[in-house]
Parts: C-alpha cells; sequence; structure tokens
C-alpha cells in the first residue's frame, strides 16, 4: 500500500514516515502544501491512502486539497490535526474522510486508522461499499470477523473477553486477538442475546465460562486480572448456582 503524507512540519512527516515504514507501508512524501499532493494523482500509480494536515503551506489548506483531488479522483484520508474545533470538524467532515486524529496521537490510534481506511477500501472494491462499516458479524453461536480479505469464523465459547479499544474493541482468545470496528457499547448491544458473554466493566465484556477466579475487585481469565465493578459482580454471582 502507497500512503502519502502531506504535512508542513518536518519533523511530524518525518516520524510518520518512520511509522509507516515500521508498519510495512511505502511512503510517498512527505510533502508540505496541497499543491504537491495534488501532482501525486497525476502520476500512475495514485497513492492508496493519503495522511493529510489540515494547515498546510501554500495557497490551499488539507480540506481544499481534498476537495480538488475529489474532483477527478476517487481517494481515501485520514485528516491529521491540532485544530479540533467545531467548525474544522463540520468542515472536514463534509469531503467524508475515513478518519479524522487530532494530534497529538498515539501510534495505535494511527494504525487502527490506517487498518479501518484501507478496509473500507477492499470492501468497496468488492461491491461491499452500501453495507455496515462494521467488520463482525453474529451468528448464533459464532462471530465471523473480516481479517485481510476473508471472513474468519471464531466461535463464542472460545472468546476470554473483549476489550475496549477507544473507537474500537479487541476481542481475545487463547490464540490471538481481532480488532472490531465498534465501540463496546455497541458491540454490548449486539451480544445482548449471548448467555455467556458479560459486561462486568465499562472497560470489559468477558466469557463467564472462561472466568477462574473471582476476587473482590478482579476476576481471572487466562491467569489475567480483569477488573470487575461492584454492580456487575453482584449480578455475576447470581448467574452462578449456588451447591
Amino acid at each position: 500500500m502507497r500512503i502519502l503524507i502531506v504535512e508542513d512540519d518536518p519533523i511530524i512527516g518525518a516520524d510518520l514516515e518512520d511509522r509507516l515504514q515500521e508498519l510495512g507501508y511505502e511512503t510517498l512524501g512527505p510533502v508540505s502544501t496541497g499543491e504537491e499532493a495534488v501532482a501525486f494523482f497525476s502520476q500512475n500509480p495514485t497513492p492508496d491512502l493519503v495522511l493529510m494536515d489540515i494547515q498546510l503551506d501554500g495557497q490551499l489548506d488539507g480540506i481544499e486539497t481534498v476537495q480538488m483531488i475529489q474532483q477527478k479522483h476517487a481517494s481515501t484520508f485520514i485528516f491529521l490535526t491540532s485544530n479540533s474545533d467545531d467548525a474544522t470538524f463540520a468542515r472536514a467532515k463534509s469531503v467524508k474522510p475515513s478518519a479524522f486524529l487530532s494530534k497529538p496521537f498515539r501510534g495505535r490510534d494511527l494504525k487502527h486508522a490506517i487498518e479501518l481506511a484501507l478496509g473500507q477500501v477492499s470492501q468497496s472494491n468488492t461491491g461491499l461499499g452500501n453495507e455496515s462499516p462494521e467488520n463482525a458479524y453474529l451468528f448464533q453461536d459464532r462471530l465471523f470477523i473480516k481479517v485481510s480479505e476473508r471472513m474468519i469464523r471464531l466461535f463464542i465459547q472460545d472468546i476470554l473477553w473483549v476489550e475496549a479499544d477507544d473507537y474500537y474493541c479487541k476481542v481475545v482468545t487463547k490464540e490471538r486477538e481481532y480488532l472490531i470496528s465498534q465501540t463496546l457499547k455497541k458491540f454490548s448491544e449486539s451480544i445482548a442475546s449471548v448467555q455467556n458473554l458479560m459486561r462486568i466493566h465499562r472497560s470489559y465484556i468477558v466469557n463467564i465460562a472462561q472466568i477462574e477466579e473471582i476476587g473482590d475487585l478482579y476476576v481471572f481469565l487466562h491467569q489475567t486480572k480483569i477488573p470487575v465493578s461492584k454492580t456487575a459482580k453482584e449480578e455475576l454471582l447470581a448467574r452462578l448456582h449456588k451447591i
């Protein structure tokens, strides 16, 4: 994947270039003006994704640059900005970016935003662009989670816990972790009918069949300590049958 960096701060631009190359992406730029960014779209092939700062050198800002590119090319953008006021966000939203990252951002946020943006490109290319952007589907006793170009089956019984991760959530099994493009709240609503999955904390859903120990403030799953709220602990104990 070829990612174009458009950033007027040379230090941030160099840092983005290093991070993207560590993640295995081919980088273009960095460039500091919208005019330079537009020029990349006269080349073949064009960039697969653009990391676009909103405040740029030159005559065009990032939003105007995207508008100009979109007149001739269907491209995918992630906006970067240190100015997150409502007016700027409204202008940026109008050109339908894949993500909006406020500086300073964490490496994890950048990684997730890129993966989701490229996943949306993949859905569009396979005719799924009008479907829900979430990458997980519930079917009776299993989830199907989109990983790269495939839907991976994951049985509910194999889930250890689901953890909030900003605007995403992470499904953890003994073998690996899966990132889902939903908040934990939305995921919790989606699996409300699944008996063994229970939200025990604002940041965690656990598979109660996988709990190994129950303490005053924590439960343990696969030798990992997970916090539990007082109310959730009472509900959890109520679900267990006293013998």
